[in-house]
């Protein structure tokens, strides 16, 4: 009898949750002004927005808005109009929007770390950072793939970087650098409980190039066998 109960609860479970995977993966953006081919939203659309006010910080369903304005880089003439500029209906800009995964729900949410303005050049390869959700410490950090490693001209970078997530014994690649790329900057955007299991999720800029922004999202729940987090999405901007 209760082996038989515990057969149903495993499928109730599997039912309600979803596995690593069955979680779709998630289309991302941000609020701002960017080149036309990067944003694929369209206004009316109601995407998931994460909100950060001070300590409070919640998921909360808003209206997109996607007006062309002129793209000072790639247009000719101001008539053009090939850049898009994403907004809200608040009077607040979420630091990140999601939709398509079925992961996150409106609620609200811990955060453990937010990026202060201004802050973009003091990368992980300067500062690994200590991050605590809950009792469980978190580390990130810029390591390199050898003990000898070879340093990169000019940047803080040590030559095939990697950068790490560990809690505990549980020690995890997130994204890797291709020799020394291109003058990369990796740092954190957000860290937090997005899809409140308890554990750490991380919102994270890297790059193999100067001119290249590549914000990556990590959850928990998803993650497989082994892992602490899975890359659910992504956000790729450029400048030039």
């Amino acid at each position: 009898m209760k082996s038989r109960l515990s057969l149903i609860f495993s499928i109730v479970i599997s039912l309600v949750l979803p596995s690593a995977s069955q979680t779709r993966r998630a289309h991302v953006i941000e609020t701002g002004q960017f080149h036309g081919y990067e944003i694929h939203a369209r206004s009316g659309e109601r995407w998931l927005g994460l909100l950060v006010m001070g300590r409070r910080s919640v998921l909360r369903y808003s209206t997109i808005k996607v007006h062309k304005v002129f793209d000072d880089i790639t247009d000719d003439s101001p008539d053009q109009k090939t850049g898009k500029r994403v907004s809200v209906n608040s009077p607040r800009q979420p630091l990140l929007l999601t939709s398509h995964t079925n992961a996150l729900t409106p609620g609200p949410v811990i955060t453990a770390f937010k990026l202060k303005e201004g802050e973009y050049s003091y990368g992980l390869d300067q500062f690994p950072l200590n991050l605590r959700l809950g009792h469980r410490l978190y580390v990130l950090k810029v390591v390199a793939p050898d003990q000898n490693p070879q340093p990169c001209p000019s940047i803080n970078f040590p030559r095939n970087a990697r950068l790490v997530l560990s809690s505990g014994r549980s020690q995890q690649v997130l994204y890797k650098l291709d020799v020394c790329g291109n003058d990369p900057n990796w740092y954190l955007v957000w860290a937090g409980d997005l899809d409140r299991d308890g554990k750490l999720d991380l919102y994270v800029n890297v790059t193999q190039h100067y001119d290249l922004s590549e914000r990556k999202l990590f959850l928990s729940s998803p993650a497989r066998r082994g892992k602490l987090v899975r890359e659910v999405g992504s956000f790729e901007t450029g400048g030039c």
